[in-house]
């Protein structure tokens, strides 16, 4: 009867096998509620924020010109425009490109918005044409406005056609600014996105310069597609 008694050995085991497959569902169990932490942990800090102004992607292209895209459209230009997110919102996206670390240009466009006079009013027109509802085709920005008013007329800011486009002129702006403006209509740019949605852009641009060139406007404008 004593000899008998080795037999208990396998009552040990199972013992332990009850022990440790015990372990195994608690660690289970531990995995378990901590990828469902990690998960939400996950979600709550990786998901998408909000944001008044859309992103913007910068393209490095041939020719030595980036292309700048926003929801709403896109352009180029050599160098590279910078989106001012503090002074952009919704209806405004405001660029700014340096040269050799100084400020040189400053480009604005109003998105289903005209904006007040302070900020519409420009000395010079590009005018454009509007070509399959989403993108211009440009002629060459015009000489000061101040030409339309006539000898010894007050020159108060007034809506004047320059190249056969309406821009609301400044006469008396040092400032090398220019309004795109449609030839034949005015500053109000109605194009269409590629879904066909309406969609209207106001587009103002200064360039600061010592010596300023129509060239940077001239590239935006060229290259400029509704999206």
């Amino acid at each position: 009867m004593k000899q008998g008694y080795v037999y208990k050995r396998p009552v040990k085991r199972s013992r332990y096998g009850i022990f440790r497959r015990y372990v195994l569902v608690i660690a289970g169990f531990l995995a378990i509620i901590g990828g469902i932490g990690y998960y939400i942990y996950s979600n709550s800090r990786g998901g998408p924020t909000s944001s008044p102004v859309s992103a913007v992607e910068n393209t490095e292209i041939s020719g030595n010109k980036s292309t700048t895209v926003d929801t709403y459209f896109q352009f180029q230009d050599t160098g590279k425009w910078v989106l001012d997110k503090n002074n952009s919102t919704d209806h405004k996206r405001v660029y700014t490109k340096y040269s050799k670390n100084v400020l040189q240009h400053v480009m604005t466009i109003y998105i289903d918005q005209v904006p007040i006079p302070l900020y519409l009013a420009a000395p010079r027109a590009l005018p454009v044409r509007i070509v399959n509802n989403n993108s211009f085709q440009v002629t060459n920005v015009s000489d000061p406005c101040i030409r339309e008013y006539a000898k010894g007329e007050l020159h108060h800011v007034k809506e004047v056609m320059v190249n056969n486009a309406t821009i609301l002129c400044d006469p008396d702006s040092p400032q090398y600014a220019v309004v795109l403006s449609e030839v034949n209509g005015d500053y109000r740019l109605n194009l269409k996105r590629p879904n066909g949605t309406p969609i209207q852009f106001v587009i103002t641009y200064k360039d600061t310069g010592l010596a300023p060139l129509p060239d940077s406007i001239i590239n935006v404008a060229s290259s400029f597609q509704t999206r």
